[in-house]
């Protein structure tokens, strides 16, 4: 009879320690399941966190961009009034845009605008200078604000004269002014770069026309099929500096230091239409060097973004003449 007993509670302890030892594995495995699925949903959380970040930038993002367009649509809107007015206040002038720039306000409004077109072209002009100079960023963005500087010089000039009002002495006076400004503003750009770098910036300045010309068609080509590869940005470029820097012109507009201090006596018929031809001249040398560098996809864009850049020089020449009192025969 003990040894019976004995025989049953060996099995009943067996079989609980069978029970026990189940119970125990599947225990742990609920714990490894727990932990899975601890880990799982701290992913999900990490995810979800990130995404309401992307979401919270995004919302920043639109909100600044909104925030932005509703003012460049305020300028718009008041640029766009303040000529609305100024033609209707001189629409009896001999020279109404000439009377349109006596108007502080649009002076103002135009030297605000100035200033974004301008910031852009330096960033885009001055990038690969900047980006080889081996500057700090603190010290590349003190530098960009020197030339944005200086090219504001010439631009709010240039608005200055565009008032009908002036006299030969007053222009003058502008023109001194301006000289001696952009010179203040060289001498500080060489002393930030020093004498040994300065001679680079200023060779670099020689092909800012020629960069622009190039990146302007650069745009226009897109990402497409006639894109411009980096070599043939580079060629164009220098193939269209080469061509400027030894044509010579019997008047050269776009030489700001040459202008008379009285523009009535600078821009005329003859010189403007002489300047013209000789644009054209210079343009087919463009198109002659360039047929070595791009392909025959390519040449004809640029054949035709030439012209258009010529048609809005001259249409700029016109409205010199117009705004310093002379009338075009053409």
């Amino acid at each position: 009879m003990k040894n019976v007993i004995i025989g049953i509670l060996l099995l009943t302890t067996i079989a609980f320690g069978s029970l026990y030892l189940t119970e125990i594995r599947k225990a742990h495995e609920a714990e490894a399941n727990a932990a899975n699925i601890q880990e799982k949903l701290a992913e999900a959380e990490t995810r979800v966190s990130r995404q309401e970040e992307r979401t919270t930038a995004l919302e920043t993002r639109l909100h600044d961009t909104r925030e932005k367009a509703v003012a460049k649509a305020e300028q718009v809107t008041k640029l766009q009034e303040a000529i609305t007015n100024q033609v209707q206040t001189n629409a009896k002038s001999s020279s109404p845009i000439a009377e349109m720039f006596k108007s502080q306000e649009m002076r103002d409004l135009i030297k605000n605008q100035q200033r974004i077109a301008l910031s852009g072209l330096v960033d885009k002009n001055y990038a690969e200078f900047l980006s080889g100079s081996g500057l700090p960023s603190d010290k590349s963005a003190a530098l960009k604000d020197l030339i944005l500087k200086k090219s504001l010089i010439g631009a709010q000039a240039g608005v200055s004269l565009m008032a009908g009002d002036l006299d030969a002495e007053k222009r003058q006076e502008i023109i001194k002014q301006s000289k001696a400004d952009t010179d203040e503003v060289d001498k500080q750009i060489k002393e930030f770069l020093g004498e040994q770098n300065y001679p680079q910036f200023q060779a670099y300045e020689k092909t800012i026309p020629d960069r622009m010309t190039v990146n302007m068609f650069k745009e226009q080509q897109a990402s497409g099929p006639g894109a411009l590869t980096p070599e043939q940005e580079s060629q164009l470029r220098q193939a269209i500096s080469e061509e400027r820097q030894t044509f010579k012109f019997t008047t050269d507009f776009t030489d700001q230091s040459k202008l008379s201090a009285d523009p009535a006596s600078f821009f005329t018929d003859e010189k403007i239409t002489r300047f013209q031809e000789e644009s054209a001249q210079l343009q087919d040398r463009y198109v002659t060097r360039a047929s070595s560098i791009l392909t025959t996809e390519q040449i004809e864009p640029f054949q035709k973004f030439l012209v258009g850049q010529r048609e809005m020089q001259n249409a700029g020449m016109k409205m010199a003449m117009q705004l310093f009192g002379q009338k075009n025969s053409n």
